[in-house]
């Protein structure tokens, strides 16, 4: 979003906060990481993925309600070089016939990893494992209403390169209370020509939960690459036991991902957690990471 937009924007929070129900909420998450390799140890502290966000809806008529919502993402780690990183902020419109976004925002082909990813915003994030799963600046995401389960979802895409192809992202959801399975593919959003298609796959089996997602991509002059992930979890009122297994055969990447860890439910607000990674890749550039933190919801 531009310089211009977000001064726009925020005029228009500003004059309809009085009217709407809005609020600001956010996300903490403090940690000291050890990571060693054939190479080096270091240990540092990590705020990775803590956000803050402000959300409003206004009531416009009887069928329409106005959307709001600015989130950026919050780095105080001393080595980061970006202490401050946008995340999913737009303006829309809520209606029956679905809702309609206009802003920067995740793709739908993006958020199919949301019921299998046990670890996000660590070094196991599955993004490590494809390419492509951006954040777009300059995004029209439509989202259908849901119908006995299903739902479908399309983003138009604009790069800003005046080279490049506008990208296009589409996803169909079937949920229901014990599971569900998701389809997408992204056309020119990783790259001009690139093609990309996911499949996940999700279970609830008593206090279990399984989850599977895979992708193909495709890329003119190159071989298909696919990349899995896996994942399991044993929820608890007290802790949350998890494991989680990803593999990408890409020529560039060429690794595993594989990650086991706890959370402790101390409230609705406050978690604790301790995490074990270990990430294979080339000769020499093997890792392993330990981590140890705290998270807080407001």
């Amino acid at each position: 979003m531009s310089r211009l937009g977000e001064i726009v924007f925020a005029g228009i929070v500003a004059s309809l906060a009085p009217l709407a129900e809005a609020g600001w909420y956010g996300y903490l998450d403090i940690e000291p990481r050890y990571s060693a390799t054939d190479r080096k140890n270091d240990t540092f502290m990590d705020s990775r993925g803590s956000y803050l966000g402000y959300s409003a809806e206004q009531t416009l008529t009887a069928n329409m309600e106005l959307l709001l919502q600015f989130e950026y993402e919050v780095d105080a780690d001393a080595d980061s070089d970006k202490d401050l990183g946008q995340n999913d902020t737009f303006l829309g419109l809520e209606t029956p016939w679905g809702t309609l976004r206009a802003g920067n925002l995740e793709t739908p082909l993006r958020h199919l990893a949301d019921p299998v990813d046990r670890f996000p915003d660590t070094i196991s994030d599955p993004s490590e494992l494809w390419n492509g799963d951006i954040q777009a600046t300059d995004s029209l995401y439509y989202q259908s209403p849901e119908w006995q389960g299903v739902r479908a979802e399309l983003a138009l895409i604009k790069h800003d390169a005046g080279n490049r192809h506008n990208g296009i992202s589409s996803a169909v959801w079937f949920e229901s209370e014990s599971g569900g399975i998701a389809l997408a593919s992204d056309e020119h959003v990783a790259g001009d020509y690139s093609r990309r298609h996911r499949i996940t796959l999700f279970r609830t089996l008593g206090a279990f939960e399984l989850g599977l997602t895979a992708e193909r991509e495709s890329l003119p002059g190159k071989d298909d690459s696919l990349a899995r992930l896996v994942s399991a979890a044993h929820n608890s009122k007290s802790r949350t036991l998890k494991i989680q297994f990803g593999k990408s055969d890409l020529k560039q990447v060429e690794k595993y991902l594989l990650s086991a860890g706890i959370d402790f439910l101390h409230s609705p607000s406050w978690i604790s957690y301790v995490y074990l990674h270990r990430q294979e890749q080339s000769p020499g550039a093997d890792s392993q990471h330990a981590e140890m933190g705290l998270r807080f919801l407001f």
